[in-house]
């Protein structure tokens, strides 16, 4: 395993943890257009982790 594999695994690990930890209560997200989304928090940072992921391939 080289060094990137092994800090991409780690970051994975880390953020399933924060997801995990952040199953209750609810998140609101203000979008410009329409009503606020109220989500759970753990979707929402998933949401995000993967829009992010798809910058960082585009990117690539």
């Amino acid at each position: 395993m080289n060094k990137k594999l092994l800090w991409t695994l780690l970051v994975i690990g880390l953020t399933a943890i924060v997801l995990l930890l952040n199953m209750g209560g609810t998140a609101r997200i203000d979008l410009y257009f329409g009503d606020p989304l109220a989500m759970r928090p753990a979707f929402a940072y998933l949401s995000f982790t993967a829009v992010g992921v798809l910058i960082g391939i585009l990117l690539k």
